[in-house]
């Protein structure tokens, strides 16, 4: 199977991690990210797979070769910016797959294919969900 390529807006921890995990994988992955440090951060572990710039710029967007990915993965810390990527992503340049993530559970139900996220990622809803699920399952058994 041929590499994939995906463009991940936000090269926070979370952002990072999801690049490595990808490229060990074997896919091309690009970071693009605002803040100085986390870019520089980024740019020292992934050298010139990290562009410093805004995702929400479809400038920058276009300039990180957004139009020949296969998917976006944005996992900013900010649900406003996480949307308007994904809608960009999706409306303007027709990204086959876009990821969001989602930083405050009741902004959940904005994520949605109306809005060019085909999947909504809220870390803290999973490991809750995983947290419930175990303990339920603890108090089933006694």
């Amino acid at each position: 199977m041929q590499p994939s390529s995906i463009l991940i807006v936000g090269a926070g921890k979370l952002g990072r991690e999801c690049a490595r995990q990808l490229i060990d994988a074997g896919h091309n992955v690009l970071l693009i990210e605002k803040d100085p440090q986390a870019a520089k951060d980024a740019h020292d572990s992934f050298g010139g797979q990290t562009i410093h710039g805004d995702g929400c710029d479809p400038k920058v967007l276009e300039g990180a070769g957004i139009a020949r990915v296969q998917a976006v993965v944005t996992v900013t810390g900010d649900d406003e910016d996480n949307l308007v990527v994904a809608e960009l992503a999706r409306r303007v340049f027709d990204v086959p797959l876009v990821l969001a993530r989602v930083n405050r559970s009741e902004n959940g139900w904005l994520f949605t294919p109306q809005r060019g996220v085909d999947i909504a990622l809220c870390p803290a809803c999973v490991l809750a969900e995983l947290i419930k699920r175990e303990i339920d399952s603890k108090a089933a058994k006694l």
